[in-house]
């Protein structure tokens, strides 16, 4: 029985002394300028939060966004125009589908791709520090556009939008 024991404290001592060694290994790539840190691979689940973001939008479910954006999300969109909120993005949205309609531009875009990334921890994080970011590219009849959303605790709490017109 006693060998049984030192065996099971051995193996637990050396599972904590590999985890403790990984945390120290993370794999990572990339910098972020002026500190110890680097950017690394995030979680689906941002992923799906952006997923249910884009659908909305797409759907124009006022309600959904309400639920997936911070009332204090900072917003800000390619025109230069800047934001607070799921308000603000809601009119943003209900703005451009109007545009369009005038515009006879239809409403819709393909989504290209996103993928999810985080910085390294850190003991001192600064606001892009906090939770994880998504970057995703969708191309419509008018526009390529390119968009940062940072998440934090299920909701947007931060998003850049960056256009280049096709023509």
């Amino acid at each position: 029985m006693k060998k049984i024991l030192l065996l099971i404290c051995l193996s637990l001592i050396g599972c904590n002394n590999m985890s403790q060694e990984s945390d120290h290994k993370i794999k990572s790539n990339g910098f972020i300028i002026n500190t110890d840190q680097k950017i690394m691979l995030a979680s689906d689940d941002v992923i799906n939060i952006f997923k249910a973001i884009d659908k909305a939008w797409f759907d124009r479910d006022y309600d959904k966004i309400k639920t997936l954006v911070a009332k204090d999300a900072t917003l800000r969109f390619a025109n230069g125009d800047k934001g607070e909120g799921p308000d603000d993005l809601i009119n943003l949205i209900e703005k451009e589908y109007q545009e369009n309609l005038e515009n006879g531009v239809e409403w819709g875009w393909t989504t290209d791709y996103a993928f999810s990334v985080k910085n390294t921890p850190t003991d001192n994080p600064k606001p892009g520090d906090i939770g994880e970011w998504v970057l995703a590219e969708f191309t419509s009849e008018k526009f390529n556009t390119i968009e940062w959303y940072q998440f934090n605790e299920g909701k947007l709490i931060n998003w850049y939008q960056f256009n280049s017109p096709l023509k």
